[in-house]
């Protein structure tokens, strides 16, 4: 598979669902860092909205704000710009995973890996660094959101690291 961004670029705005969005992720992070990580779970959670998803350190579940992807949902019909978020949390989340903790470091490296991999500019590697309001300026209206608790993890995720499970 190429590893042109403009390739890679095209592979993202087409992608469906999280699955194919994570495995271009772990792609990116690979071919620009020379790391991977397999065995990833991802859930979905109603936490609170301060929060766009977190790593627990140690664990293997990357968990995303419910809340906050229906607002990006919401406010765009662009497959391209949905994706370009999912790739850029994902990735963000991945990074933690890998073990670099510290949050302005994971957004710069974030903001590098998505230029190479997909181009300097592109939308995923500008929300690295950028406040997501900028992106979609609905998330603050939506502050009031309580965290109701449930969580939903997503089936068939890392499914090209664990091809074992049916």
């Amino acid at each position: 598979m190429s590893s042109e961004p403009r390739d890679n670029s095209r592979r993202l705005a087409a992608a469906a669902g999280f699955g194919q969005v994570f495995e271009l992720v772990k792609r990116a992070s690979e071919s620009s860092l020379g790391l991977h990580r397999a065995g990833l779970t991802l859930v979905l959670g109603d936490i609170s909205n301060n929060v766009g998803a977190y790593h627990e350190l140690g664990s293997n579940a990357i968990v995303v704000n419910r809340n906050i992807l229906k607002i990006v949902w919401r406010s765009t019909r662009s497959k391209a710009k949905r994706n370009a978020f999912l790739f850029m949390i994902l990735l963000h989340e991945y990074l933690h995973s890998l073990g670099f903790t510290d949050d302005a470091q994971v957004r710069d490296i974030g903001k590098r890996v998505s230029d190479e991999f997909l181009g300097k500019g592109h939308l995923a590697g500008e929300m690295a660094v950028k406040p997501l309001e900028q992106f979609f300026p609905m998330i603050p209206q939506y502050s009031m959101f309580r965290d109701r608790g449930q969580f939903e993890t997503v089936e068939r995720f890392d499914s090209s690291s664990t091809s074992y499970i049916r």
